[in-house]
């Protein structure tokens, strides 16, 4: 069994391995000094430590028992190690979970953590094999870490600094999305967004009542949609989404209100309609649904079916109070055996 290891840096401050394992500075040594002479190192390994400078990359090396047998400059500030400390993987890893620092660990389960992490890292070891993954940092930092497993069992692990990359990244993803929900859109369909319906419809039942004119509000959920995302794949799903809507907005009144809540849920809202008659709309569409076409495994014809809830409000009923009783009746058109449309008990 081999004996504990040390961590040796490489250039500019300059450590080997003394005769105990434990690492002791080589104030004279122009190069890496143990690097070169250890001849456990692939050679390989020997080229990349012996170029490594205190730059923003990390660079770390494991042995076969998961020692941690060489570090650069940066790499020991990352994981705050100090010379003549004996380090492992795992060591790394619980003193991240235990303490709060360096790795960014989100489990309690420290234990779990390095077992799932092992056996990525150390699956067959026939030939060589990477792997590549962002780590985040406690302080803020990000890498993207590319570990190289040897046949030997020798571990090379480099990571880039992308921190500036992933504040741009979040950045714009805020700003995208801020853009899209100012602009009261539904990122994949193209329709009004749950913001925007619920600011139309609440505008419409505050709107003074015109004799003779009906606000009725419907809920739409389309029938075993998982299905189609669990056996044709998520983007025919986003496909069947987008045929859906555009369906809807060719088929439905121009004066109605029609948005993606979210999910495969979807409202409309009949400014002009009483119950039967939104009912009857709804039938139409329901029944009108043009089948789309799978992108995998096959050109395959999907039918699309929905169930629908439908509620007529009162005078000064709220938008919260309307959804909920659309609510129930799609419950009920749901527990009847979907693809049909019901009127909540209320709407008389």
């Amino acid at each position: 069994m081999r004996g504990a290891f040390g961590v040796s840096r490489c250039q500019p401050s300059r450590y080997g391995l003394n005769a105990t394992g434990k690492v002791r500075a080589m104030n004279s040594a122009p190069k890496v000094i143990s690097v070169s002479a250890d001849s456990a190192a692939p050679e390989l390994v020997r080229l990349l430590l012996a170029s490594s400078t205190s730059g923003p990359s990390l660079l770390g090396v494991y042995d076969d028992d998961d020692f941690l047998r060489y570090a650069n400059e940066t790499f020991m500030r990352a994981f705050r190690i100090r010379a003549g400390q004996v380090a492992t993987f795992s060591s790394l890893i619980l003193d991240a979970a235990k303490n709060g620092r360096t790795l960014r660990i989100e489990t309690a389960d420290a234990q779990t953590f390095i077992a799932d992490a092992q056996m990525r890292r150390r699956g067959s070891i026939s030939a060589p094999r990477q792997r590549s993954f962002p780590v985040d940092f406690v302080d803020g930092r990000w890498f993207w870490c590319t570990e190289t497993l040897f046949p030997d069992g020798w571990i090379v692990l480099v990571g880039a600094d992308i921190t500036v990359l992933k504040k741009h990244e979040s950045v714009l993803s805020h700003e995208r999305d801020q853009a899209l929900l100012l602009s009261g859109l539904d990122e994949l369909t193209g329709v009004p967004n749950r913001r925007a319906a619920f600011a139309r419809l609440d505008g419409l039942l505050a709107s003074p009542p015109v004799s003779g004119h009906h606000v009725c509000v419907a809920l739409i959920d389309l029938d075993h949609f998982k299905s189609i995302n669990d056996t044709f794949g998520h983007e025919t799903g986003d496909a069947a989404l987008r045929h859906f809507a555009q369906h809807c907005i060719h088929s439905l009144p121009s004066d109605s209100i029609f948005a993606r809540l979210g999910g495969e849920e979807f409202l409309v809202a009949f400014p002009n309609a009483a119950g039967a008659q939104a009912k009857d709309i709804l039938n139409v569409l329901l029944h009108g649904i043009p089948p789309v076409t799978s992108r995998l495994p096959a050109q395959i014809q999907i039918t699309l079916t929905f169930s629908a809830g439908l509620a007529e409000a009162h005078a000064g009923a709220s938008r919260d109070e309307l959804i909920s009783r659309a609510d129930r009746a799609l419950y009920s058109a749901k527990r009847l055996g979907r693809c049909r449309v019901e009127i909540d008990s209320a709407s008389g």
